[in-house]
């Protein structure tokens, strides 16, 4: 497949699901801090509400990280997309709507779920339609939709802030059904992903779809694909996750990537900004409006990754990011411990403008290489729960990260940076000697990087594929034994 003005297309209109995910999980960061919201639901002396606003959500996520992976197998990725979709308006609905925290509870959990499968399908789909060479900038536009969503949530939140009246917080709140009501709707006028299709032995509408995506489709780039399915096919068991070399890799480096990124504290910062604004004294006002233009800046560093992700490399770009946190870190612990709660505006200065600089690293190098890398590292026929394995390592930090935070904040203050300071040394470090390189190779031969033809191969080494001469972009150029070969005999330094 060649990258084209089409797939661009068909990939922004897949992102729907992106902004479905990014305007809710946006709310849980701004709406608890509108003073309608606090006094309605009567949490000014219990901060713990808060804490299970979010909390709820991440379990949500969880549980929807492995049903989208179950439905996306079985039924599709469109349809599972659809059900996501369907989940996020009847729980945007529902939250609209809430008179109690039951009610509250019951829908933010249920938006949960539904966030759950498409932050997780939406990739997912995209890296099955997307060309080696373009993919890092068309899966790419998954963050930058993600964070566009983020920021409409925070400046609609911040909008409404001024109109004085006591339901102003349901406002925002309705209008997260429109991103998930688009996606319904736009899901089935886009082509089932090829992959899928191929891997359910439905050849002619394979062919279809390829020739959509790709009208230069060749007999001989269809046939690499055939032979490449036919060789994955025969390890299309969940037990392949454990038995087999390279899978074990995958799910380690998959999962690790996912946890590593949420391990730099950055939910904490999203969804507890105002929270942590308010600790360095400023007005309510003011603490929303400073989450909403730190989300902004970083839709301009998610686009600035998509564009050089193909060209510097996923390894690079992601070793790049945690170090760059670490340090972002180590300063902001520094400053809060010296000037939190205080009212000297240099030091309150000091701590956001480091809170912008480590998104620098964070939405540059590391946000959006992470749902590419996630995705596009899985064989066809495990992609689905694979990549649903590999999400469940971000549900699973948000739910440990977020739902003590209020409690941290309160209690040890700048001394839960720490955590997150440690976490991101040693994951930097895992990612530097152990993740592989994938850019510009095609999914096939992603395969081949990992070692699926060989199972005695050392898939452990710092092997990538630097250096190695592309005849062309297309799939069809390509045999894929032949790179696992080049792969395993050409060892490169370190990336």
């Amino acid at each position: 497949m060649k990258f084209s003005a089409h797939t661009t297309k068909l990939a922004i209109a897949a992102s729907f699901g992106s902004l479905t995910y990014g305007f809710t999980s946006g709310l849980g960061g701004s709406i608890p801090g509108l003073p309608s919201f606090i006094e309605y639901f009567g949490y000014l002396d219990n901060p713990g509400i808060a804490d299970a606003f979010n909390g709820l959500y991440a379990g949500g996520g969880i549980i929807g990280c492995i049903l989208g992976g179950i439905v996306s197998g079985k039924c599709g990725r469109k349809k599972a997309i659809f059900l996501g979709g369907l989940l996020g308006i009847i729980g945007g609905a529902l939250m609209t709507g809430a008179v109690n925290l039951v009610m509250l509870y019951i829908s933010r959990f249920i938006a949960g779920i539904s966030i759950g499968m498409c932050v997780m399908l939406t990739p997912i789909w995209q890296t099955e339609i997307a060309p080696a060479q373009g993919r890092g900038f068309l899966v790419g536009l998954h963050g930058v939709m993600i964070l566009t969503g983020y920021s409409l949530s925070m400046w609609s939140v911040y909008g409404f802030y001024w109109l004085e009246k006591g339901y102003n917080w349901r406002i925002p709140l309705s209008f997260q059904i429109i991103w998930p009501l688009c996606l319904s709707i736009i899901i089935w006028k886009l082509p089932e992903s090829p992959r899928w299709l191929l891997e359910n032995n439905k050849l002619a509408e394979t062919r279809k779809v390829l020739e959509i995506i790709d009208p230069n489709t060749t007999d001989e780039s269809f046939q690499i694909i055939l032979d490449q399915f036919a060789k994955e096919s025969q390890l299309s068991t969940w037990k392949s996750l454990i038995t087999h070399k390279p899978n074990r890799k995958r799910l380690i480096v998959g999962f690790l990537i996912m946890f590593s990124a949420q391990s730099t504290g950055d939910l904490t910062v999203t969804n507890y900004g105002p929270t942590l604004y308010r600790n360095l004294g400023f007005s309510p006002s003011k603490q929303i409006m400073l989450s909403a233009c730190y989300i902004s800046t970083a839709v301009l560093y998610n686009f600035i990754a998509s564009l050089i992700m193909d060209k510097l490399g996923r390894k690079k770009m992601m070793f790049i990011g945690l170090t760059g946190c670490c340090v972002c870190l180590i300063g902001l612990a520094i400053v809060l411990a010296l000037f939190s709660e205080s009212k000297n505006m240099a030091g309150n200065r000091s701590a956001v403008f480091l809170l912008y600089f480590r998104l620098t690293f964070y939405g540059t190098f590391l946000d959006a290489t992470t749902y590419v890398y996630a995705t596009e590292i899985w064989p066809t026929h495990l992609r689905g729960i694979g990549s649903s394995l590999s999400f469940l390592g971000m549900f699973i930090s948000m739910l440990a990260y977020i739902t003590p935070v209020t409690t941290a904040l309160e209690n040890i203050k700048w001394k839960f940076y720490v955590i997150f300071i440690c976490l991101t040394a040693v994951n930097s470090v895992i990612v530097f000697w152990y993740f592989p390189e994938t850019k510009n190779l095609t999914l096939e031969e992603i395969g081949a990087l990992f070692g699926d033809y060989d199972e005695d191969s050392v898939i452990g080494d710092d092997k990538d594929i630097e250096g190695i001469e592309l005849n062309d972009s297309s799939d069809s150029q390509h045999d894929v034994k032949q790179i696992h070969e080049s792969i395993l005999d050409k060892k490169i330094g370190d990336v």
